[in-house]
């Protein structure tokens, strides 16, 4: 499967997927207010709406933005200086279920619709 051809198809699109901003802050509300701060992993990124959202409503944390496509981290990279969030967010090119990142490495980690392209299983096996 060409996983750059299907991606480049979705690129023009706010979201690679369903959801809105308000979506992302409600199903934060139900997280306690210490677990809001520390490091949050957005697996499957895409274009960065939600991580825009992650990084508004958890002031005290540090975003990194993960996706395979390196045209939806740079909409990340450009909306997160455009919102002044630079600072808080990173991205990072990587694989789901091959994330180069230590064991503990992250408070939190965040998949807004992306679990389903690995299955719930293996999502929860790599993550």
């Amino acid at each position: 499967m060409d996983v750059q051809l299907i991606s480049s198809m979705f690129e023009e699109l706010p979201r690679q997927g369903p959801g809105s901003d308000e979506a992302t802050a409600f199903a934060l509300s139900f997280i306690p207010p210490h677990h809001k701060r520390g490091r949050i992993l957005d697996v499957g990124c895409g274009s960065g709406m939600q991580t825009l959202t992650l990084a508004r409503t958890c002031p005290d944390c540090r975003v990194t933005a993960s996706d395979l496509h390196q045209p939806f981290l740079d909409d990340v990279n450009s909306r997160a200086t455009k919102a002044g969030l630079s600072g808080r967010i990173e991205t990072r090119q990587a694989s789901m279920d091959a994330l180069p990142f230590d064991d503990a490495s992250f408070d939190m980690v965040w998949a807004e619709g992306s679990a389903f392209i690995i299955g719930i299983g293996p999502a929860l096996k790599y993550w």
